[in-house]
Parts: C-alpha cells; structure tokens; sequence
C-alpha cells in the first residue's frame, strides 16, 4: 500500500484551489509553484480577481512568473508599474496633509501603508494603497479633521461602529472608476484614527498600547519623512490589528503576509526580539503571537525561539483554538464562519461581556437599508443583478443574509462545543482529537 506524505495545514482547508496555489507559491520557507504554473486561464481569471480583493496582486506579481501565461505577465506588471506612480501621488498628498495638521498644531503619526517599507515589504510601491491612515490622540481629532477640511477634504459618512477612525476624509472630483485599483489618479482617502487598539469594540483591555504613542519616532522611506511608531510597537500594531480583523471575521491574508516577511527575516535577530521582551510585558506579546502564529502557519516564515517559547506558554484553550481553527480566517473568505467568537470569548473574563459578545456574534447587530448598494455585495464581491425589481432583489438579499447567518451559526455552535469538549478531555487519544480537527474541516 502507498504512503502518502501527511496533508499540510494549507490543504486541509476549504478554500479554491488556485488561492491554495498561490498560497504555496507564497510559502516563505518552502515555496513551491508548481499548482501557480498549471492554471487555466479560467482558474487565472478566478486568481486575480481574488487578489485584487485581498491586496495580494503586488506579492503575486512579485513572484518569478517566467512560466506565467503571457497575459497575466502584462496585466501583473502594469499593476506595478501603476502602483509605482500611484506612490508618487501618495506622497505629494501626505507632505500636503502633514503641512495642513502641523499649521494647525496636530501632533500625528502615520500607521500602515507606506509605513511597511522595508521590514513588511520591500519598496512602498510594492504595496496597494487606497488611503493614508493617520493616528491622533482623541482630543485632536477635531482639530486634525478642521485642518483637513480647510484644504478640500470632506467626511463620506460610510464609517461603521467598529471602525477605530472618524468618517473617512476624501476630495471630490471628476474621477471615475475604470475598473484599475491601482489607478495613479484614483483619489486617496485620510482617515483619521482615535485609538490603537478600540477596547470599546473588543471589550478586551490592552492598557500597554497607549504608550505606543509616547514612543512614537521619525522615518525617511523613499525621501518621505513622517512620525510613526517604533519598530517594536509597530510590530505590536499589526498583530493587534490582525487579532481585531479576525474578532470582526474581516480579511486579514495580506497583513499576516506582511507580518510573516516581518518574522521571516528577523528570526535570527536577537537584539530586536530582546528589545520587544522587554518593552512589552507578558500580557501584550500573548495577544501578539496569536498573529505570528497565523503567520507561520500560512506563509512558513521561521520563528526566533523567543517567539516559540511565547506561543509554548500561551493558554491551554488558546494554543487549542490555533491548533484547530488558525485556518479559518483563509476559509471565510469564501465561506462565512464565526470560528474566531470563540477565541475572542477565551480571552475575556466577564461574563456579561462574554454574553455581549456572543449575542452580537450569533445576531446582526443591522441589517442594510433598501436601496443600499452594498445589498449586491457578497463577501466583498459584487453579485450580478438578476434583473429583478428592486425590492425582489432586495428580499432576496434578506433572506440570503438570514440563511447565511443560520448557518454560520450552526457551524459556530458545533465547532465551539467539540472544541469546549476535546478542553475537558485531557486524556483523549490524539488520533481521535485529529479526527474531530478533520471532521470540522
């Protein structure tokens, strides 16, 4: 009888089979693209469009595409090349909006985007950017939102109560939407942040984040000078944002790729994870490594041992949640889940807010308004019209939601109690854990 090789994690999960290509092709450690090379072109058509969605096009365009079909080569290099001229716009309108907040006295630090380059990408130009995240303290915010709408900027009043910033900022104009999402004359948004980490949202309170600020420094990319937060708390950021996106069941593929190519390459750096040791205390790195863990699990990047031995004495619930649901922020972008309620339920205390939370889980907090236009989006992809009139379609979208959210919960429900039950099961065998693990999937 033949022996097949045991699946890895990224197989055992329910996800396309040419995002499990592309998610090999990516592995940092043993990246194989072979599955990438043997695509249709329907199957390369399906690719793209998800990586346009993902924030995965510029890492995939950055692969060795030699075998790649010649019209996915031209398409993957004009979205660089693109994306490069699109940088040259980002930085003209962040000198003029850090001009605009210094005038009016707003101390600020920019969080994400450019700020990646070089330890999460190479070169900022090799990262998709739609707006320029800018962090104030909560009392400036009104002033920082003052000064930018002196210079042309208003609020789109499309922030949801989750969002850790004040209505969006953006300039109208006479830009129209030609189907290129690295568009160099597409207009880029501010959003002003009021907080690190939104403990009003996650009901989880992480008091260490406000000395971020405190800590704040200055950084040249690419002649762009701007305030931003050190390299440990910056790493401390991501993870944060990685864990509030997987709490909200949002997209987080592209940030834990960054964050893997973060890990990666400083696995050998002592000097830094002693730095991180000792500016961050226990609590904060145990929130953190829940992210690095993703990251070595996705994209294989190495681990220094510091961060292994993190993980080791992490919670007997959470080292169980990671070995059993780490993929399932890759599976809910094609199918919705709620595997992350129950991690987010382990790491509160509170019963009331433990019940708060699983109550905003398993029932919508909102439903859309007819005639919104997010009533055709399906998991951040726009459904084709069927043509139908309006108020059909939308009582359609009604009960697709509902059927959604009966399943979901469903799932939610049975996942979460085999995983409550294997907790009480010190002695179980572990070939039957790994057949429930199995069983999930």
């Amino acid at each position: 009888m033949a022996v097949h090789p045991p699946k890895t994690a990224i197989e055992l999960l329910h996800i396309p089979h040419e995002v499990r290509a592309l998610l090999t092709a990516l592995h940092l450690q043993k990246p194989d693209m072979t599955l990438l090379k043997s695509l249709s072109d329907d199957e390369w058509h399906s690719l793209l469009a998800f990586c346009d969605i993902s924030h995965l096009t510029l890492p995939l365009a950055l692969l060795p595409g030699n075998d790649f079909p010649h019209w996915v080569v031209k398409r993957l290099d004009t979205n660089l090349a693109d994306n490069a001229l699109r940088f040259e716009s980002v930085k003209a309108i962040y000198r003029e909006v850090a001009d605009a907040l210094a005038k009016a006295g707003v101390d600020h630090i920019v969080i994400k985007g450019f700020t990646q380059a070089p330890e999460y990408v190479a070169k900022p130009g090799f990262r998709a950017q739609s707006d320029i995240d800018i962090f104030c303290p909560r009392e400036s915010i009104e002033a920082a939102r003052t000064a930018l709408q002196a210079i042309g900027y208003i609020s789109d009043d499309k922030t949801t109560m989750s969002a850790d910033h004040v209505s969006a900022l953006v300039r109208l104009g006479s830009w129209q939407w030609r189907g290129n999402r690295f568009d160099p004359e597409m207009p880029l948004g501010i959003e002003l942040h009021f907080c690190l980490w939104n403990e009003d949202v996650s009901l989880i309170r992480i008091p260490q984040v406000t000395r971020f600020w405190e800590r704040r420094i200055m950084r040249e990319v690419d002649g762009l000078s701007f305030p931003c937060l050190n390299p440990v708390d910056h790493l401390g950021h991501l993870a944060l944002h990685i864990l509030r996106n997987l709490f909200l069941h949002d997209w987080v593929v592209h940030h834990v790729r960054e964050l893997a190519v973060f890990l990666h390459s400083h696995a050998n750096n002592d000097a830094f994870w002693q730095s991180w040791s000792d500016t961050h205390s226990p609590s904060l790195r145990s929130f953190e490594v829940i992210a690095f863990y993703h990251a070595r699990e996705w994209f294989g990047c190495q681990l220094h041992p510091q961060v292994e031995r993190e993980i080791a004495s992490l919670t007997a619930a959470r080292q169980s949640w990671l070995r059993r649901f780490s993929g399932s922020a890759l599976e809910v972008m094609f199918q919705e889940n709620k595997d992350s309620l129950w991690l987010h339920l382990s790491l509160l205390s509170s019963c009331r807010e433990k019940w708060k939370i699983l109550r905003q889980a398993l029932v919508p907090s909102r439903v859309l308004s007819f005639g919104s236009p997010s009533v055709r989006i399906r998991n951040k992809r726009l459904a084709p019209s069927s043509g139908n009139h309006p108020w059909r379609e939308y009582i359609a979208y009604l009960l697709s939601r509902l059927a959604a959210h009966g399943r979901a919960n469903l799932i939610a429900i049975t996942r979460g109690l085999r995983w409550y039950l294997s907790l009480h099961h010190p002695f179980r065998p572990a070939a039957a854990i790994a057949e429930v693990r199995a069983a999930d999937r």
